[in-house]
């Protein structure tokens, strides 16, 4: 008989009946203390796009190295086409080799990560590279994009997140305008949000919550400037320094639910 608060069993939702059965069985016997709490987390299976159960052309099962090294090779392939665009258009802030392999595996690592966390577990889902690596809506790639602008307003300011933590104990952070109230209020569910998951086991409450920050912050973003620049000749004319800091705390919130979640983050994208 082992010690422990609680206990986990992580399997397909097909062996539920199972598990219950076990569960009562070993409290019966006394192998599981009246203190002791067992749980059974069962989860769906994945679907090709006809709806199936997935599986490789030839019928065999698809290999998670398989899913890898193909999302390795996808998420490359769009990286370096938007890279080329932006060459094509003369924009500056092209990334260095080190920096696009970096993107890569964040990208395609974290695209098959978040898709499988943020279905509900207990459902089916269908596993598509083309809705993965799609840059709208609430898949990976849009949230990390969302990660690294927030970052580059900071580095468009000349501040460091060291700085801004300094300017955090001297600064009174005012919230005026609504987008700024709105973002603030979401970002204060973070601890109310991991809690509920403890209880639930439901790691998907934790992607919405993710999402929900991205979209508070694009409507701050849209509403709220941050850096005001001299449009002509491109000059600082005024920093929001409190406004700054409410950015620095969204990143951080961000980092950590990416971190929570087995995700990297890339500094540039």
């Amino acid at each position: 008989k082992q010690w422990y608060q609680r206990r986990v069993a992580i399997t397909a939702g097909g062996q539920s009946l199972h598990f219950e059965l076990l569960f009562a069985a070993c409290r019966k016997i006394g192998f599981i203390a009246p203190e002791q709490k067992v749980t059974h987390v069962g989860f769906g299976v994945v679907l090709g796009e006809d709806k199936k159960k997935f599986k490789t052309r030839s019928g065999d099962t698809v290999k998670l190295r398989q899913l890898l090294d193909e999302g390795l090779e996808r998420a490359e392939k769009k990286i370096r086409t938007k890279e080329a665009e932006k060459k094509e258009r003369g924009s500056g802030g092209l990334l260095t080799e080190e920096e696009i392999i970096k993107c890569r595996d964040a990208v395609a690592y974290g695209c098959i990560k978040f898709a499988d966390l943020s279905c509900t577990r207990t459902n089916d889902y269908v596993f598509s590279f083309d809705k993965m690596l799609d840059d709208k809506g609430k898949t990976a790639v849009y949230l990390l994009y969302a990660l690294t602008r927030i970052r580059s307003i900071a580095r468009v300011a000349g501040l460091t997140p060291e700085e801004l933590f300094q300017s955090a104990t001297r600064t009174p952070i005012v919230l005026e305008h609504e987008a700024e109230l709105k973002l603030a209020k979401t970002l204060l569910r973070f601890a109310e949000v991991i809690e509920e998951i403890g209880h639930t086991l439901l790691p998907h409450t934790l992607c919405s919550y993710l999402y929900d920050i991205s979209l508070a912050f694009t409507h701050f973003y849209d509403n709220c400037y941050c850096v005001e620049k001299d449009a002509k000749t491109g000059e600082t004319l005024h920093v929001h320094t409190n406004r700054l800091l409410l950015c620095e705390a969204t990143a951080r919130v961000m980092e950590k639910c990416f971190d929570l979640l087995g995700l990297k983050t890339v500094a540039r994208m």
